[in-house]
């Protein structure tokens, strides 16, 4: 078993994390999606975000003293800032390859649960790739639709909008 530890990311973490983020996302190209988009969507969706990095409610998974991935939690739905009382939402999660099934996406969840229902939340959605649904399924969420999320005019891919009871 790995030595793995989590922490809140920080501004400074942008560019690791973006290059775990786009050696993550870079599986994506499994045949989930048509390879054109997903080439004009990937160098988007790829980059770490720097309001998610100083929200304190995002993390950083280090196993075996590396990168090994990253994701979190905000009340703030994704693309549109908007805010429901009682409702938090999974926020750009990644595992570098090199640490597939090692539990790292299992540890974030579970810290983004105990940290949304410690904040009062009742529910938390997730916008889930489609080859991580099942994943996400895995850790008790259920599929509400399919949606396109759209990274920026034009650019858009299909994703799963899932969604979670917290108890």
């Amino acid at each position: 078993m790995a030595d793995i530890a989590i922490r809140v990311a920080t501004p400074g973490d942008l560019d690791m994390l973006s290059d775990l983020i786009a050696a993550a996302y870079a599986t994506l190209a499994d045949g989930s999606y048509e390879p054109e988009k997903l080439a004009k969507a990937l160098p988007i969706m790829s980059r770490a975000n720097p309001k998610l990095l100083a929200s304190g409610t995002y993390f950083v998974v280090v196993a075996d003293g590396e990168p090994a991935g990253c994701g979190g939690w905000t009340m703030e739905k994704p693309g549109t800032g908007g805010i429901e009382e009682g409702v938090a939402h999974i926020r750009h999660f990644a595992t570098h390859p090199a640490h597939l099934r090692k539990g790292i996406a299992r540890l974030l969840v579970e810290r983004c649960l105990a940290e949304a229902a410690a904040a009062g939340t009742r529910l938390i959605k997730s916008q889930s790739t489609l080859p991580a649904e099942r994943f996400y399924a895995s850790v008790g969420f259920r599929r509400i639709r399919r949606i396109e999320v759209e990274f920026a005019p034009g650019i858009a891919l299909p994703a799963v909008e899932m969604e979670r009871e917290i108890p």
